[in-house]
């Protein structure tokens, strides 16, 4: 076996939550900035915490704003969630291996257990880390540490999934390989300047990877 840990990104890797997530931001900044953003340009702040998104966009309302999103998004959560093809399926395979898995994200622990039920994935993961679980986001490692240590798993036997550019960089930071998943919402050129590990196009793949029966998929 190549791994015996994955950790897994949570929205955009996944769960479908791309047009919940732009929707969200979009309505949200609509009425901060009219006119200003559109659907494809709320694109950018798919990935980024909350805290950096709205800190940087509002600083002196960011804990206001926040509130609005999370509130707005909870709205819409269940009816816009979906999972990306052959997560389930992959996932339960991957635990019928062995494979120990892990959510590091930068979402709420309750939000990510909420997705979790509704997208049937009950009892598959070991450890969800979310972003009440440390102090620091992504691309900062020490959310990648955590979910380490809570699966007593040592650094050379982990694997890092995201579909965005803090998960890769985290993953490094960790000194873990990674995986960027080409379903994401970013395209593999924004990704391939901060050196992902491996890319990979459909959820069987990965599951290739991971397990060592495929390592074709490794960038040069």
């Amino acid at each position: 076996m190549e791994y015996t840990a994955a950790l897994f990104d949570f929205d955009g890797t996944l769960a479908n939550s791309n047009e919940l997530i732009n929707r969200t931001h979009y309505t949200v900044l609509e009425e901060l900035f009219p006119g200003k953003y559109t659907m494809e340009s709320v694109r950018q702040f798919n990935g980024p915490s909350l805290d950096e998104v709205y800190g940087t966009l509002v600083p002196d309302r960011k804990k206001e704003i926040i509130t609005k999103y999370r509130q707005l998004n909870s709205e819409l959560h269940d009816e816009m969630i979906t999972l990306f093809t052959g997560v389930q399926k992959e996932l339960m395979l991957l635990k019928e291996k062995a494979v120990k898995l892990a959510i590091v994200s930068t979402k709420k622990n309750d939000m990510i257990e909420r997705g979790i039920k509704i997208l049937g994935l009950e009892n598959l993961f070991n450890v969800v880390i979310g972003s009440y679980s440390y102090n620091h986001y992504k691309p900062h490692p020490e959310p990648i540490y955590r979910a380490l240590a809570e699966l007593n798993v040592p650094h050379n036997q982990a694997i890092m999934i995201g579909d965005n550019t803090h998960d890769i960089e985290s993953a490094t930071n960790a000194g873990i390989p990674s995986v960027f998943v080409e379903w994401s919402q970013k395209t593999l050129k924004e990704i391939e300047p901060y050196e992902p590990t491996y890319t990979v196009k459909t959820m069987k793949e990965l599951s290739e990877v991971i397990i060592g029966k495929n390592i074709d998929k490794q960038i040069q």
